[in-house]
């Protein structure tokens, strides 16, 4: 079977060789991008670099167009994933199958991070945080008074995002001699942040919220006809991170689950703070970071999904500890 991993996260490389491990010898894995040395590169059997600068409308049709002329039967698409399921039958005409869903009204939905807070707010409203909108500068000054003054520190981002790009604080505390040895890291100070989003267009709004300061957890789905397979990894700001099945958060990406009805990989991302845990986002794909919860898990989750997308239900079990630590180090890979 013939697999294409269009631009994708370098960490990708990762679950590449997960899907070659559960199926030695099945699949053969064509990979491209943008940038010619991207490192997954060596985890495909075959490689090609991608155009810049197209369009959606451009780019999907470079998609349809390469998986004619490469004879795909699997394409696992990253970039430009929404327009990529909004054409899912244009896929299924060639004899394509995609890792994504093909519920585009869903998928547009959560690539838009305020009416996914809207969705869940009607359906799970105790663990989506308190959240404004800004469509132009006096809305952002006007969500930014009014979040600080009950909830502390806000953050911001775009509502349309990938990788937490756009995310900062709003921290005054970073212009203070006691953060001379501290990395600001996405911090920023009002009157800084004022000066970037004056000149802001607010073509993409922007989506405020409380800085939730506690751990985040980034939970790695699949619907199974076994049931719902959750492997929820709690992240540190060190190099090791702990998958942890907790009974409640399960129940509750399990109830998200069973509301959005999706049947390709999903990651659901929260913030616990006391206690509790809120609603980040959800993205319909594999996470950068699933290699670490299969690791942990030993369940090859990416190994299940591209069987499932074939008709071949893979089966798989819980480990028997509640809670394992993984840690990641940085490989050496030379290119040819």
């Amino acid at each position: 079977m013939r697999v294409w991993f269009n631009h994708w996260f370098s960490t990708v490389y990762h679950l590449i060789n997960l899907i070659k491990e559960g199926d030695p010898d099945k699949f053969y894995v064509i990979g491209s991008n943008a940038n010619n040395l991207s490192v997954y590169k060596c985890a495909c059997d075959e490689w090609y670099q991608e155009p810049s600068n197209l369009s959606s409308e451009e780019y999907v049709n470079y998609c349809l167009d390469f998986c004619v002329e490469h004879k795909i039967d699997i394409f696992v698409p990253r970039k430009h994933l929404v327009d990529i399921s909004k054409n899912h039958k244009l896929f299924e005409d060639i004899s394509v199958k995609l890792l994504v869903d093909g519920d585009y009204d869903t998928i547009a939905m959560l690539d838009d991070k305020y009416s996914t807070y809207q969705f869940f707010k009607e359906r799970c409203s105790e663990c989506v945080p308190e959240v404004r909108i800004a469509k132009n500068y006096d809305e952002f000054l006007l969500s930014y008074e009014e979040l600080s003054s009950c909830c502390g520190r806000v953050c911001y981002k775009l509502v349309e995002d990938e990788g937490a790009r756009s995310f900062r604080v709003i921290d005054n505390r970073i212009e203070n001699v006691n953060a001379l040895l501290e990395k600001p890291g996405a911090k920023i100070t009002l009157d800084a942040a004022k000066k970037v989003l004056s000149g802001y267009d607010f073509s993409i709004p922007i989506l405020l919220m409380p800085y939730l300061s506690g751990v985040e957890v980034s939970v790695d789905c699949l619907a199974t006809k076994q049931g719902n397979l959750i492997i929820p990894r709690y992240k540190t700001n060190k190099r090791y991170s702990e998958i942890i099945f907790k009974e409640e958060l399960m129940d509750t990406c399990s109830t998200m689950m069973d509301v959005l009805q999706l049947q390709m990989p999903m990651n659901i991302q929260f913030k616990v703070e006391n206690g509790k845990y809120y609603l980040l986002e959800i993205n319909p794909r594999m996470s950068g970071g699933l290699q670490l919860s299969c690791k942990a898990s030993n369940i090859n989750l990416p190994s299940i999904a591209i069987n499932k997308l074939l008709g071949v239900e893979k089966q798989w079990v819980y480990p028997s500890f509640l809670s394992q630590k993984v840690v990641h180090i940085e490989t050496p890979i030379c290119f040819e």
